[in-house]
């Protein structure tokens, strides 16, 4: 039963990373929300992507996958959770909570947008 264990722990870990690609994508270049976040990767026109992005064979993502990937990024230091405010400082950096994630606005870090740019790089030269 071993080939068929690795077999599905390969087939998780390739999605799981792929909605990991998708998202630190989508809040690469700006405050987004999870609200946004879906929309961007679920509908998004895939003619507008090189079309050698493996990532985009994930596609639909869910909401519980999109919050366990942001999860994961601000725990890593790829991303960082933010509350938006009209007044100064408009931006304020804050602790992610799963259960005040509709509230949140995600953007990468500098880790963060280091890691995008070698993504997009991988993706063009493939």
């Amino acid at each position: 039963m071993g080939g068929l264990d690795s077999w599905w722990d390969r087939l998780v870990r390739d999605r799981a990373a792929s909605v990991l690609e998708l998202v630190i994508a989508a809040i690469a270049d700006d405050y987004e929300s999870v609200a946004t976040i879906l929309a961007s990767i679920n509908e998004r026109d895939p003619d507008l992507e090189p079309g050698n992005w493996e990532a985009r064979r994930a596609v639909p993502v869910s909401r519980p996958e999109v919050i366990s990937a942001l999860k994961e990024l601000v725990r890593e230091g790829y991303a960082q959770a933010h509350i938006l405010d009209t007044t100064e400082p408009y931006s304020r950096a804050v602790k992610f909570r799963e259960g005040d994630v509709d509230k949140l606005w995600f953007l990468v870090t500098s880790k963060g947008a280091l890691t995008v740019e070698r993504l997009f790089e991988r993706i063009s030269n493939t």
